[in-house]
């Protein structure tokens, strides 16, 4: 394709990740003013305007002198693509959150098995065994009336705490860009520097803000000592946000309980699905955790498919017309 096969005002938009069969047909039907190309190598006479890919190659960055935008196509931005752009300020960065519902819904269900103890309840039911009914595993919380914490207000952070007002928890949450203390329905968002503060009195912690150099290693040792007993962590963001070391002890130390879709290594496809060790710590060995394949996003999904290329197509329209 050459800037004369493109037409007046139209925008070029290569994507380079495979968005599944009949993506590309189906963004220009919902995209007639841009023309789109895609796969993993520049394509021949490259200006393209907007590259779509999760991890861009160098070389899919560098081969177009137009290229003005990258759209990650999910939320968040991988460190490789952040440090791959570090030398590239003239090109701005969009994400996709065609996903936050099913991360919501993983989330509070993460919460919910962690804080009933159902996996080990379940695992004694399928042996006969009823002991749960009258010796509740440890921890089992009560979530009704207790305060919640959910850092991150964004896309998934505000459903998830809509979802746990909705169970009676007192919600308060953090955001990065809060310069004072707020109120969104029945939730209460302070700054981020209000984290310490505010954990003494969640006994559920929610993480579902992006990894950054400002938020790797945000919940350490410290952070999860301030925590009442019992309470619970979920993550659903990223793994590094938690000190793998200190979650580790925590969970062992008793009285805290854990549902994890996120981790320190992770498979990525499903040819090496299988043998990967999530984490250096036995987190398996722990009853009071409940261990999920990151699988919040619901990518192999194909209801989740379909909205991810919807929502790509809206944002792509802003790049129909010249500005």
């Amino acid at each position: 394709m050459t800037q004369a096969d493109r037409g007046s005002g139209a925008r070029w938009v290569h994507v380079a990740d495979d968005l599944g069969p009949g993506a590309l047909d189906e963004l220009r039907g919902r995209c007639p003013g841009l023309q789109i190309t895609g796969g993993d190598e520049p394509p021949a006479d490259s200006a393209y305007d907007v590259l779509v890919a999760g991890r861009p190659a160098a070389r899919l960055l560098s081969a177009s002198a137009q290229l003005r935008a990258l759209v990650v196509p999910h939320a968040g931005v991988p460190a490789d693509t952040r440090d791959a752009l570090a030398e590239r300020p003239d090109i701005s960065v969009r994400t996709l959150h065609h996903n936050a519902g099913p991360t919501a819904e993983l989330a509070v269900a993460l919460l919910l098995a962690a804080a009933k103890s159902l996996v080990p309840a379940d695992r004694d039911m399928r042996t006969g065994s009823w002991v749960a009914r009258f010796r509740p595993p440890d921890p089992t919380l009560l979530l009704d009336g207790r305060g919640a914490l959910v850092l991150g207000y964004g896309a998934v952070g505000r459903r998830v705490a809509r979802s746990l007002s909705a169970l009676g928890m007192r919600v308060r949450a953090t955001r990065h860009t809060a310069a004072g203390v707020t109120r969104d329905g029945d939730v209460e968002v302070h700054p981020a520097a209000a984290l310490r503060a505010l954990l003494p009195e969640s006994v559920a912690l929610v993480v579902a803000v992006p990894s950054t150099p400002d938020t790797r290693g945000l919940v350490g040792a410290a952070e999860l000592a301030l925590l009442p007993r019992p309470a619970g962590v979920v993550n659903v963001a990223r793994a590094d946000i938690v000190d793998e070391d200190a979650l580790y002890d925590a969970l062992r130390g008793g009285g805290l309980a854990a549902g994890l879709d996120v981790w320190w290594t992770e498979a990525q496809q499903l040819a090496d699905a299988r043998g990967v060790t999530a984490s250096r710590r036995p987190f398996y060995e722990l009853d009071n955790v409940v261990l999920s394949p990151h699988r919040a996003g619901g990518f192999a999904l194909p209801e989740v498919q379909a909205l991810q290329r919807q929502h790509l197509a809206a944002l792509l329209a802003d790049f129909t017309h010249d500005d």
